[in-house]
Formats: C-alpha cells, structure tokens, sequence
C-alpha cells in the first residue's frame, strides 16, 4: 500500500512538473499585438511589460510596429506581456501615447486607438486574412559616410545564397539621433552589405555572427565591425553607498537618460555588498542616473544624476534626501546635498506616465515599468565626431 502511495505521489510530482515546463514554453512564446491608429500617428511603436515589472524591450520607446493594412500595425511580444502601451511621432513635438493598457497574457489582441488616446481591446480578428508569421531578427547599426543620401542594408544566408530582403539594395535603413542607421534582418542571415545612394556604393561581403552589431563604414569603402555599442565600451565604475540602518538589502537601480537604457534587468536591480563603512557595486561606465533603494524597493532616493565614468559616492539620510561626490567624504564631515530631479507619486502597472519622458525616468518603478537587461561587455571604443545627416 505505501509504495503504490508513492508511486502515485511521484507521478502527481510529475504531472506538475510538466505543467510548469509546459506554462514557462508559453510565457516565452511570441504573440502578435495589432493595433489600428489615428491618422498622423506616425511610426507607432509598442512598449509592453509584465505585471511584475519584466519588459519586453530594452528602452522607450519600445519596438517599432510593421505596417499590416491601412491604418493598421502589428509586433509580436513575449508570452508574457500583460500590458502596453502604444505611442508614436517620438522625437518631435507632435509625441502621442495611450495610458497603459492590460491585455491578457499570451494571447492575441487587437487594439483599436481613438483620437483621444484612448483604447479598446478586442480579441477578435478585426480583419481578414493572415498576420504574417514571426521570425526573429537583430539589429544591425550602421554608421556612413556624410556623402551617402540614402543608406540601405542588403543581407543573405551563404552558401545557399537565400537573401533576407526582396531585391537590391534591400531595406532601408532610419538615422538616430546619434548619427547611426539601423536595421533589422532575420537571424538567420549570416552575411551582409551596407550601400548608399540606391546602391550605387556598397561595402564588401561582410560575414556577421547573428546578433546586434555595429558597423562603422569609411571614405573608401572599408569597414569596422564590433559586437558592443561604441558609445557604451567603457570600463564600469564603482557606486559607494551609505544607507540608513532600516534600510535592509540595499540595492542599486541604474541607467543612462535621456535614452532610458537600464544596467539591470528589472527593479529593484542589484544588491550592493557591505565593504567597510560602504556598500558597494560595480556598474557599467555610462550609466548617468543612479536610485539607490532598500527593503525590496520599497524605500528609495529620487532619482540622482551623476556624472558618466566616474566613480561615486552617496550618502542617504532618508528617501527624500541624498548627497553624492566623486571622492570619499571625510570620517564626519557633511557631504554636499545634490538636487534630486522632480519625482512623481509611484504609477500602477495599468498606468502609463503623462508625458513619454517619464517612461525613461525610473522613479517609482516599484510598480514595474522597467527597461529590459544590456549585455554588457569590454572592447575598445570607436570614437566618431560627426553631424547628423539631414
């Protein structure tokens, strides 16, 4: 009698354990979010995140939409997703956002935006026909020379020679505020070709591994490749703090503003390690906003803005006060206070900050908007002093 008992606990041990195998394969599934929007909204984008705070892409605004019908956009998100937030016309005057909306998990929805912003969910097909499959694709940065109008990336699977894009010279590519064009190309291209002026100029074949890369062409038609961010290949820099003894488990949450690229995967970020007198943590060179938190993130400073590749120093007297230095404060002697930006009451998971900036701002992520993880790693920086292209 007990060994059927047990063997028919163990088989119930099983069958749980493959329902959780089974939960965790549709959380990592990818589904489709389409979304119809006002004349003038122009290239939509999509911000979307869990409840717990995990988000689908890596800093606002979010992932640019594809074009399905008139009027209508579509992205594929993680299973996971439970809420978004649609917003377009990023970088001009004219920036448009919904509030946040919930959506359930792991299912496909369709979202039409009023002229007012606000949005209904449905989810029934509001049109007919097919959305196209997902296939999964990286991002391919390129910077050119100021003499090439039009820039174009070409790309291809070798030896079978399948090519990612219809005809030469392939997909356009859009300028950044920096200065880099980017693409995307399916990830399994593994060769690839820049070109200018309708194709008129090109690189070389170029042999790629399938991920994020950035590519830097000259004059003369030679090329850099590098797998990290130029802009972000510096070495990490030391956060030194001083919390209040209530403060249990402090950890530290870090970013680079305006742009809204975290150092951490997700709030409350990383615990910091009792060294001495000070806690302490390693963070990444760039980063130029710090929050240092404790209790879970449940207690926290505004956020504080530093200066980029230096070392620093925060003293906390309590969550409304924080004083920073790129020097070790003297045994007892009072460091000078810094000033906080403007801090608004913590948002819920269903809201979305009133105006875009405040998605990139990190106070009050305790409730979850939080940008996804970088992937950080060493390397010499490429250092390019050029003028935006018109």
């Amino acid at each position: 009698m007990k060994k059927a008992i047990a063997i028919f606990v163990s088989v119930l041990l099983m069958m749980s354990m493959l329902s959780l195998t089974v939960f965790a394969a549709e959380d990592d599934e990818m589904v489709p979010v389409v979304v119809k929007v006002p004349e003038g909204w122009d290239a939509p984008h999509a911000w979307a995140w869990a409840d717990d705070g995990t988000n689908a892409f890596a800093a606002w605004p979010g992932e640019e939409m594809e074009p399905l019908a008139e009027g209508w956009y579509y992205i594929y998100v993680p299973g996971f997703v439970q809420n978004v937030i649609v917003d377009a016309n990023q970088g001009t005057d004219a920036a448009v956002q919904t509030d946040g909306i919930v959506v359930e998990a792991g299912k496909e929805v369709w979202i039409t935006v009023a002229e007012d912003a606000t949005a209904s969910v449905s989810y029934e097909a509001q049109l007919r026909g097919e959305i196209p499959a997902y296939v999964e694709k990286f991002v391919v940065h390129a910077y050119v020379p100021l003499s090439w109008e039009t820039v174009n990336l070409w790309a291809w699977s070798a030896p079978d020679g399948t090519n990612a894009f219809e005809a030469w010279p392939g997909a356009a590519m859009k300028e950044g505020e920096d200065g880099w064009f980017t693409g995307k190309v399916p990830t399994w291209v593994n060769s690839l070709i820049v070109n200018g002026n309708e194709g008129s100029v090109q690189t070389e074949d170029i042999s790629i591994e399938a991920k994020e890369l950035w590519i830097t062409v000259y004059e003369d038609l030679t090329y850099e490749l590098s797998y990290e961010d130029p802009n972000k290949a510096v070495d990490n820099i030391t956060v030194y703090a001083q919390v209040p003894a209530d403060w249990e488990a402090p950890c530290c949450w870090a970013w680079s503003a305006p742009d809204g690229t975290n150092a951490f995967s997700s709030w409350p970020g990383e615990a910091l390690t009792l060294d001495g007198d000070w806690y302490t943590i390693q963070v990444p060179g760039w980063i130029n906003s710090v929050i240092i938190n404790g209790n879970e993130g449940t207690v926290q400073t505004t956020d504080l803005s530093v200066e980029a590749g230096k070392d620093i120093w925060v003293v906390v007297t309590d969550a409304e006060n924080a004083a920073v230095s790129y020097e070790e404060p003297a045994a007892g002697a009072a460091p000078v206070e810094t000033t906080p930006e403007t801090t608004e009451a913590p948002a819920t998971a269903t809201e979305a900050p009133a105006e875009p900036e405040a998605v990139a701002s990190h106070t009050g992520l305790i409730a979850g908007i939080v940008a996804a993880v970088v992937v950080l790693g060493g390397g010499a920086a490429i250092v390019l002093a050029r003028k935006k292209k018109k």
